[in-house]
């Protein structure tokens, strides 16, 4: 089945009804699905067939929901990208996926040219609400006088139909590759996991660009919510939104939960339509899950996931109670595992790395057999991630195996940030590390060795790196080392440096 579909059956079953409001305007799921169909059929005129790479890059908005739509109807394959990315970042994906089109905004049809230069694939940047360059078409006038495509392209359940490009500790992203089956798979759990009331008001602030934030949007047409999208999170509106359509579940990081206890004018604003809070992204604290709880008398459930299980592999279903440090149990369809190095299964509370297999399970990485192998070997995703279940199956994550960085819920890679240090000329040696953070749940600081005789500032650093990276991953600290700690053979001892740096960060040193 076509992933598209889940749009159209959503007509079916809940008939016309508003379902998007977005920036003081509002569109029932049959405008906007006519809207989805018009930029498909433009999409195709401009040459986009079932199997290509289609390039996504918006902020939030209902176009962004329209152009998911638009590209699965075509059987083509939506890369999304978030809008924070720098240069070279969007050169990667544009180059390495091999897109043919790239659909964008004005404010950043700019920085796509300059990305897409020299490349032979991105024959296409198509711009909505407006051009600033003659190499950027303005598509606008033609998707509102096109008649609306309604043939939704047949497609295998395991055609791709979701490249999504996620930090590893490699480098640079790699592009996991999610088919339809894969993208059916979370929705139909959720299904049996809760009990929903048509038309529920739900706040859509995740982007559209993670995983998280697409499982949100299909869950949406599944269970016909009426989905309030915000352009990015903003704690203020996030309030405002809450009381004005009475909100009564929707999705976050925890970082996002911090800042909505924190906010000064909390008390001003009325959030008693919330039920229900789903957090993912990153560890909840348990602290923070019943502090958020007292002060909103409302349900926070944590889960567990990452791109390569289409988002999710655990959560609280309807009636459970929460136990502390669980991520709740495996999803419907997911069977999850504590395995040893060897790959053997352990008992109960037995630490181990955590595995998981289901429909629900990537298809693989990219052009990159040799790291699908690793990821997928005997038939189970490695999740890299350190834990346990306990006697009724509830997960607990302990630990991580890799070095992946988790700010705010996004992943960042540290060596993508290291190789960005190595190309000052000041510096010999850099290793990046996580630390606790109180509000983003980790932070980036960095251990760099100058040259002999060299002279360099930690903001000399900051800067530097700010001209390869985007601003969230900058390193909050630099702290300098006469020489870091090594093993036996020469190997930078990360973990060492790591435990340094945090209890740094936790005396406030």
């Amino acid at each position: 089945m076509n992933v598209a579909r889940l749009s159209l059956e959503n007509i079916e079953r809940y008939g016309e009804y508003t379902s998007i409001h977005f920036e003081g305007a509002s569109w029932t799921n049959l405008e906007h699905s006519r809207r989805a169909g018009r930029l498909a059929r433009v999409l195709r005129d401009r040459g986009v067939r079932a199997g290509d790479c289609v390039v996504v890059m918006m902020p939030n908005s209902p176009d962004v929901i329209a152009a998911f739509q638009a590209v699965w109807r075509l059987g083509a394959v939506i890369i999304p990208v978030t809008p924070q990315l720098g240069t070279r970042e969007v050169r990667h994906v544009v180059e390495h996926s091999g897109a043919g089109a790239v659909l964008t905004k004005p404010e950043l049809a700019a920085r796509l040219r300059e990305a897409a230069t020299g490349l032979a694939t991105a024959r296409n940047i198509l711009v909505l609400a407006g051009a600033d360059g003659e190499d950027a078409a303005d598509i606008e006038p033609d998707v509102r006088s096109a008649e609306p495509l309604e043939d939704v392209a047949e497609r295998s359940d395991d055609d791709l139909a979701l490249l999504l490009y996620t930090s590893g500790t490699t480098g640079k992203p790699k592009g996991v590759m999610l088919s339809h089956r894969n993208m059916l798979a979370n929705p139909r759990s959720g299904a049996q996991m809760f009990r929903f009331t048509p038309r529920m008001p739900t706040l859509h602030a995740l982007p559209l660009s993670h995983s998280y934030g697409v499982l949100m949007m299909n869950l949406g047409y599944v269970f016909g919510w009426v989905l309030v999208v915000l352009p990015s999170w903003d704690t203020r509106r996030v309030f405002e939104s809450i009381e004005h359509f009475r909100i009564e579940r929707f999705g976050v990081v925890p970082t996002m939960l911090r800042y909505m206890i924190d906010f000064p004018d909390r008390p001003r604003y009325d959030t008693s339509s919330l039920v229900w809070v789903w957090s993912g992204g990153a560890p909840l604290p348990n602290d923070l899950r019943v502090e958020f709880e007292a002060i909103f008398h409302c349900r926070v459930a944590d889960g567990y996931g990452q791109s390569e299980a289409t988002a999710s592999l655990s959560g609280y279903w309807e009636g459970d109670e929460p136990r502390d440090g669980a991520a709740g149990r495996a999803l419907p369809g997911v069977e999850l595992q504590i395995q040893d190095p060897s790959g053997a299964p352990l008992p109960a509370r037995t630490t181990g790395e955590i595995c998981a297999r289901g429909e629900n399970i990537m298809l693989g990485y990219w052009n990159d057999p040799e790291a699908t192998a690793q990821a997928l070997a005997g038939g189970w995703l490695h999740t890299g991630d350190i834990g346990f279940l306990d006697e009724d199956g509830f997960v607990y994550v302990t630990d991580r195996k890799k070095d992946l960085i988790i700010k705010g819920g996004e992943n960042i890679s540290p060596r993508e940030i290291e190789e960005a240090i190595y190309e000052h000329p000041a510096v010999a040696e850099a290793a990046v590390v996580r630390v606790p953070h109180p509000v983003y749940g980790e932070d980036i600081w960095a251990a760099v060795v100058a040259k002999p005789a060299a002279s360099v500032s930690e903001e000399e650093i900051c800067s530097h790196v700010g001209r390869y990276v985007t601003k969230f991953k900058i390193p909050t600290r630099v702290i300098f080392y006469t020489e870091l700690p090594k093993n036996g053979v020469g190997k930078i001892l990360k973990r060492q440096i790591r435990e340094e740096l945090s209890r740094a960060a936790v005396e406030g040193r």
